[in-house]
């Protein structure tokens, strides 16, 4: 019953909900949204658990197709797709989907649908089928077999190659290359080899495959010394295994795959959490803690930063380090591959598609790089040209959105490789088409001032030819915007200084300070006082300082008053000007806004006064002779994004609580995710905070007491669940023999009873239609965070909202709200 009103209030309270066409409708909105990079992830939400509860028809498939399309990489949303599709028997789309998704989302769940889709389609091919499950499952083993999860894959390929009776087809196709009278051999040889591979690997199922395989040794082998050998052998790959299998089950239970890839900052609180766990994870990985050989680490590190991109498909980060890691080992083609994979997810991301310019470059393919910036350059020109009017957006087709500063580093970089790559005519040629584009742009954007003097300076440095690099900078001062840039003429004057040309240098600064504009420019006058002070004597830098007080007004010119004696004593500007005033003995400058307040804060101040900043606050336990305090960056992050999003002193209005108290007795609580939901799900059950606290019942704790304590402040409590509320297992793992998960993965060991396995056993039948009897094993219990419950009826998809377990409609929303 309980299960019942659960699952109805998580479908709306048995409410109808919108029909397919008004969902596909809401869900096109949102992809609109995307369109101009509004986020509406509450809208999102909201339509994932929509589309959860709805049967399979055209329309609901036209919504996943549109999910799918904002979404390429959201696993439960292919799982619940595929399993939709499975359900309703529809193999062609259910390929389809396959073919689209299971290599660019290593979810185990989505290869177990694989798995099961493989097994019906080839159930009645005898022999042919048979071959075929085996391939599917090598290949599933080849590309998430170093999963910690993918025990169960391991072991349906162990019952796959047991079950096949010597001399039937089957046992003929898996085992071609047996000799006759050699059957047995053949089979051992291929088991062996998988059981060493699945004890090397660090999984949950890793200790009961270790006793399986030591009883095919000492039950299957020619004899007990041989058996010993071999077991002595890989004994030690197990124990590594084993010892970084703790680690490791650790790391990876707080992670999520669950997340909805969103750009960076718009997946809240949640999303920058878990982008750093997965950090940290992938630190672990690539940092082979249990001394792998290459080929492993390479396969366990690409995994893990497959699956990492399941989430973070639009964290650029993530395809930086990617391509790095497989650089720094030595394989600049799958580098290429990633960064490939990285401009397809992130085409505006310049970064990737410039690492993968100079990769192309330094292994030895520079045409691909050129293509590369070519690629971006014509794009460029198109864009404009669609804006100028002269070129229909139809004829120019899909163009990258660049901005004028994007423009002007990827010409300055394209320069800078046809200079290296086929001198300075071609770079020259190209400069006049970047300058061509410049000039286009329109008159209130940025004037791109950088493209001429990188120009010139690559001119000057790389050909020594300083004609044709001043010619540069003379023709950008022609540019209105340009002349007003502060920098390209210091950038100038640089120049002229480094030639030894000082009577054009002074002529530049004098024609340069001559404009309106730039005369009001604190940092031209510097440099120009700076200059007369290197190059003239004591009188030109007097003038100069006339001229400039003269021409500036108000702040400018206090800000050029106060940096006057400062220049003076150093006229190269090579000393800030704090470290100046420390060597001159001058008082420092007073700091910008009123001075802190002692620990008491001002008595008798406005109010909010004595409100000091967060940092000033540390954690209780710090006092004097005690341990040094905390600070306050170490708070639990929901208490820490309390007090970062409290308002300043000036906006607190009316009674001031005393902050230390209110700090201290927020330090006390249990404000862990899950605490708080269990607190609200009670409040919403009927419960009293009364009966929660326990007060009028025997041993229950009085009233002062919160009803929630954390448990630092009481050591005899459990520590409260985890992110995801799931089970955990043991240290040494589940038991390898559990009864089966969702899709058949779990199923036991062999054992005593009729079948074809050692000592008399045999394996569960995997794949069925729906799981047998008995309770999930790890895998099935935590199902990537899904919220899977396997006792549940068949009506029910068994998937969350992404954020953990729990499956009411108000747990999530306000896991949600917690998570934001």
């Amino acid at each position: 019953m309980d299960r019942d009103r659960d699952r109805d209030r998580g479908r709306g309270g048995g409410r109808p909900g919108p029909a397919p066409g008004q969902l596909l409708e809401k869900v096109r909105q949102l992809r609109a949204k995307i369109a101009q990079d509004v986020y509406d992830v509450v809208g999102w939400d909201q339509a994932w658990e929509e589309l959860k509860s709805m049967q399979l028809t055209d329309e609901v498939r036209a919504i996943y197709e549109e999910l799918a399309a904002a979404f390429p990489t959201k696993a439960d949303l292919w799982c619940k797709y595929s399993e939709l599709e499975l359900a309703a028997g529809n193999m062609s789309g259910l390929k389809s989907i396959f073919q689209r998704c299971l290599i660019a989302v290593p979810c185990l769940e989505l290869w177990g649908l694989y798995m099961k889709f493989i097994r019906r389609s080839n159930k009645s091919k005898g022999a042919e089928g048979v071959v075929e499950i085996r391939n599917a499952l090598e290949f599933t083993l080849e590309r998430a077999g170093q999963d910690i999860n993918s025990g169960p894959f391991w072991q349906d390929l162990l019952q796959l190659l047991q079950s096949a009776k010597p001399g039937s087809p089957e046992f003929t196709a898996l085992f071609p290359q047996a000799m006759s009278g050699q059957e047995d051999n053949a089979r051992m040889a291929a088991m062996r080899r998988v059981f060493q591979q699945a004890v090397s690997v660090p999984h949950h199922h890793l200790d009961g495959m270790w006793r399986d395989y030591q009883r095919f040794e000492n039950d299957n082998g020619p004899n007990k010394q041989f058996a010993k050998k071999v077991l002595d052998e890989w004994s030690p790959r197990y124990q590594a295994a084993k010892a970084v299998y703790r680690e490791r089950r650790k790391r990876a239970s707080a992670l999520s795959y669950a997340l909805w890839p969103l750009p960076p900052g718009k997946g809240g609180l949640l999303q920058e959490q878990q982008a750093t766990l997965w950090r940290e994870y992938l630190t672990y990985e690539r940092s082979n803690p249990q001394g792998l050989d290459p080929p492993v680490l390479s396969s366990r590190v690409s995994l893990a930063f497959d699956q990492a991109l399941i989430c973070f498909l639009y964290l650029p980060d993530f395809w930086l380090d990617y391509a790095d890691w497989h650089t720094g080992c030595g394989r600049p083609e799958a580098a290429a591959a990633s960064l490939t994979k990285g401009q397809a997810a992130l085409p505006q991301c310049l970064q990737l598609r410039m690492l993968a310019a100079d990769l192309h470059e330094r292994t030895g393919s520079p045409e691909q790089a050129v293509a590369i910036y070519e690629g971006l350059a014509v794009n460029l020109e198109q864009q404009q040209a669609v804006t100028r009017g002269s070129v229909s957006a139809a004829e120019a087709g899909p163009l990258l959105p660049m901005s004028a500063e994007q423009g002007e580093l990827a010409w300055v970089q394209y320069m800078q490789l046809l200079r290296r790559l086929e001198g300075s005519f071609h770079s020259r040629k190209l400069f006049l088409r970047a300058r061509k584009w410049q000039q286009g742009l329109p008159a209130g954007e940025y004037g791109c001032w950088r493209l001429y003097a990188d120009a010139a300076m690559l001119e000057w440095r790389q050909g020594r030819d300083a004609a044709a690099a001043r010619n540069i900078f003379e023709k950008g001062l022609e540019d209105p915007r340009i002349f007003r840039e502060p920098q390209y003429a210091i950038a100038y004057l640089d120049l002229l200084c480094g030639l030894g040309d000082l009577d054009n240098a002074r002529a530049l600064l004098a024609r340069v300070l001559a404009d309106e504009t730039n005369a009001k420019c604190v940092v031209l006058w510097q440099r120009y006082i700076a200059f007369e002070g290197l190059s003239g004597d004591m009188a030109a830098v007097v003038e100069v300082e006339r001229r400039a007080l003269a021409a500036l007004r108000g702040e400018e010119a206090e800000q050029l008053k106060a940096a006057l004696p400062l220049i003076r004593r150093d006229l190269t500007l090579f000393r800030s000007p704090a470290d100046l005033r420390r060597i001159l003995g001058l008082p420092a400058p007073p700091l910008d806004g009123p001075g802190g307040s002692g620990a008491g804060g001002l008595q008798g101040g406005p109010p909010g006064s004595n409100i000091r900043h967060p940092s000033a606050y540390n954690l209780p336990g710090g006092g004097a002779g005690g341990p040094e305090p905390q600070p306050l960056k170490q708070l639990p992050p929901q208490l820490g994004l309390f007090v970062n999003s409290l308002p300043p002193p000036q906006a607190v209005e009316g009674i001031v609580p005393d902050v230390d108290q209110v700090i201290e007795a927020l330090l006390t609580m249990d404000l862990t995710a899950g605490t708080v939901l269990q607190v609200c799900l009670d409040l919403e059950s009927g419960k009293t905070l009364s009966h929660m606290q326990g007060q009028g019942q025997p041993g229950g704790p009085s009233p002062d007491q919160p009803p929630y304590p954390h448990p630092h402040h009481h050591p005899h409590m459990q520590e409260p669940p985890g992110p995801h509320f799931g089970s955990r297992s043991e240290p040494g793992g589940p038991p390898y023999g559990g009864p089966p998960g969702p899709y058949g993965y779990g199923q036991g060991s062999p054992g005593p009873g009729p079948g074809p396995g050692p000592r008399g056993g045999g394996y569960l039948e995997p794949y069925g239609d729906g799981p047998p009897g008995g309770g999930p094993d790890d895998f099935g219990k935590r199902r990537y965070q899904y919220g899977y419950d396997p006792h549940e009826g068949e009506e029910d998809d068994g998937y969350d909202n992404g954020y953990g377990g729990g499956r009411d409609l108000y747990h999530q929303r306000l896991r949600r709200r917690m998570d934001q």
